[in-house]
């Protein structure tokens, strides 16, 4: 069952490769993104410790953007299907909006009608968020995502708006462009921690490799460090 999965993961991995020139150049552009994870370790959180296929397709016209983004680990202990809508107001802000529809306590979303909303049953979050930049001679980045709707409930069942809040800064080290942020779980008892306090700091680059003058893969790392779960992750990934 393992060689099946990896064969049609393999499979996939190629179609998407081959797609992934494609655009439409009459009223926006569509762009098909794949990647091989090591990992899939999001705000602090391991959702997966096994190899991951990842891939967003996004549809650009202007400063609107609107996407589908999946994620499927290759041991099939992890599955994940998310909308995403997004606009720029300008270069210093943005808001994004996601629709996350993931599996939970070890059941596969196809355990889950998806178009179940009832908010004590959905499988569903809606998180949005809304992100600043600063200017390029204080490249401080800051992003405040919150849980608005879903099965993100306290002990109570009512909401219990998860939030998160993530600052990055650009530096440069030894010739090379590094990433550095820290996230905080913006309240207690929360998705992301018990406490307020930070659950995700650490570091990511990035490379290009060169495979001929038409295609190049996307070669990047990261190293997170989660001091409230008191857990450090290094994920590598690849980009096609």
């Amino acid at each position: 069952m393992k060689k099946i999965s990896l064969q049609l993961s393999t499979l996939l991995v190629l179609m998407i490769i081959m797609a992934s020139n494609l655009t439409v150049n009459a009223q926006g552009k569509v762009t098909i993104n794949p990647e091989i994870t090591t990992r899939h370790y999001w705000r602090g959180i391991m959702v997966s410790d096994a190899a991951n296929f990842e891939a967003d397709m996004v549809y650009t016209n202007e400063n609107f953007t609107f996407g589908a983004w999946g994620g499927y680990a290759f041991d099939n202990t992890y599955s994940e299907f998310d909308f995403h809508v997004g606009y720029k107001f300008s270069d210093h802000f943005n808001v994004a909006v996601w629709d996350l529809f993931a599996n939970r306590a070890e059941a596969s979303i196809d355990d889950h009608n998806y178009l179940d909303f009832d908010r004590s049953t959905t499988n569903h979050l809606i998180d949005a968020s809304l992100n600043f930049y600063f200017t390029e001679q204080f490249p401080l980045s800051v992003s405040w995502s919150t849980m608005l709707y879903g099965c993100d409930l306290d002990d109570d069942g009512d909401q219990n708006y998860s939030t998160y809040v993530e600052f990055g800064y650009p530096v440069t080290i030894g010739g090379e462009n590094i990433s550095l942020f820290a996230g905080l779980n913006a309240f207690e008892d929360q998705v992301y921690g018990d406490s307020f306090g930070f659950v995700n700091v650490g570091a990511s680059a990035s490379r290009k490799i060169k495979i001929n003058d038409n295609f190049s893969l996307n070669a990047w790392a990261k190293v997170g460090i989660n001091p409230q779960a008191e857990t450090a992750n290094l994920i590598l990934g690849i980009g096609f």
